[in-house]
């Protein structure tokens, strides 16, 4: 049900920012901004969940957790790289 949750802020905040884009573009960044960061804030409770999973994995197994914390850094980091880009074409 998360995911209809994430999905209907996404639609809605969509509708808002082309609105606001014809009357005033500037506030559309914010309306942008402020819709991305309440769809991250929501996913992020999804990927504590997903790490932890990961951990326990790793601790079940033979494999060293400082591999496992670096790939999820990695992985973050692409992430959060990626959504800047979007947020950066949403932009233009």
């Amino acid at each position: 049900m998360e995911i209809v949750k994430i999905i209907g802020i996404g639609l809605v905040s969509l509708v808002i920012i082309i609105i606001l884009k014809q009357y005033k573009p500037e506030f559309a960044l914010y309306a942008s901004l402020s819709a991305s960061v309440l769809i991250l804030i929501l996913v992020f409770d999804k990927l504590f969940d997903v790490v932890n999973l990961l951990n326990n994995l790793a601790s079940k197994t033979a494999i060293n957790s400082t591999f496992i914390m670096l790939l999820l850094k990695i992985t973050g980091i692409a992430i959060l790289t990626e959504f800047a880009v979007s947020i950066c074409k949403d932009c233009r």
